[in-house]
This record gives C-alpha cells, structure tokens and sequence, in this order.
C-alpha cells in the first residue's frame, strides 16, 4: 500500500481528470502535495510498479507517493535529494 492511501487527504479535479493528495512529510511534518493523472493512479492501484505507473511525476513525487518522504525530508535523512 502506498503513503498516499493511508496518510494524505484527496481533491479530485473532474474536469481535468486529476488526484491532488495532501499530506505530512514522514520525516519533517509539513504538507506535501502531488498531483497525479486519474489514469496513472488507476494503474499505481492495478499493482503496475510506480516507476511505470507515475510516468508524468518525477522521482521525488513518487518517493513521497510510496514512503510518504517529502524532497525536504529525504535531503534532512540523507544530505540529498533523492
């Protein structure tokens, strides 16, 4: 299960088709968001690996999608970003 569905509250846009969640970064505490395509969402579910599911979110996006790890939090843990 991923950080988003169990952590972060959601928006959806009807008309542009899209997901926005909201959640606290695991390791800082402060609000992240991302905005994830309702049809790259559909797949992440479907069991699809996130790195082919999330094709239009970039690296940080979707390591905060799985480990709830926000850019911020992953430079406070590891000195970089991921």
């Amino acid at each position: 299960m991923s950080y988003i569905n169990s952590n972060c509250t959601y928006t959806q846009n009807y008309s542009e088709g899209t997901y926005t969640f909201t959640g606290p970064c695991r390791v800082t505490g402060d609000s992240y968001t991302v905005t994830i395509p309702g049809s790259e969402l559909f797949d992440l579910n479907q069991g699809l690996p996130v790195q082919d599911a999330l094709k239009s979110l970039d690296r940080e996006q979707r390591e905060f999608v799985m480990s709830g790890t926000s850019p911020e939090g992953w430079e406070k843990l590891f000195g970089k970003k991921p």
